[in-house]
């Protein structure tokens, strides 16, 4: 009897101890199953953020087209009038074709308005005018647009900013 007892004892312990290893593995499952869950989230978001980044470099390319359209219709102010008439339609629906497409793919111009205080977190402030016409500190030229790509800032626009005489 006392044997059945010492023996009874052993197996309460020993099924103790596969509870608490049950525990232990069921525990460890859990957060290894939590964290493979966390993995692929974190995965599944850098790959949509190299996705939408991808085509950075295309964009930053096709920009310095539009610069160049905005030069050529500049210089077409001291054109002779048919001559402007006759190319100015063809180069403004082009522009705004490539302005479109990369419109599409996520890019915003960033707005910038003379007389008004610069946004550093989006311009870069690259001369200083002396001006009576605008307060100082604002902005009197803007040299090149500026863009964000969906929602990263991928040129800051370049102006002046007035200063006293």
């Amino acid at each position: 009897m006392e044997e059945n007892k010492e023996e009874i004892k052993k197996i309460e312990e020993e099924l103790e101890k596969l509870k608490k290893e049950k525990g232990q593995i069921f525990n460890d499952w859990q957060k290894a199953r939590a964290e493979l869950i966390n993995y692929k989230k974190e995965e599944r978001e850098r790959l949509e953020e190299v996705i939408r980044f991808s085509n950075e470099r295309i964009i930053k390319e096709l920009i310095a087209v539009l610069d160049s359209f905005d030069l050529a219709l500049n210089s077409m102010e001291n054109e002779e009038e048919l001559m402007k008439e006759k190319y100015l339609k063809g180069v403004i629906l082009i522009k705004s074709q490539l302005e479109e497409i990369l419109k599409r793919e996520g890019l915003e111009e960033i707005l910038v308005e003379k007389g008004k205080t610069p946004d550093l977190n989006y311009m870069e402030i690259v001369s200083e005018i002396e001006s009576d016409k605008y307060q100082p500190e604002t902005v009197v030229e803007i040299f090149q647009k500026g863009y964000i790509l969906n929602g990263k800032l991928i040129r800051p626009a370049r102006v002046a900013v007035a200063k006293r005489k």
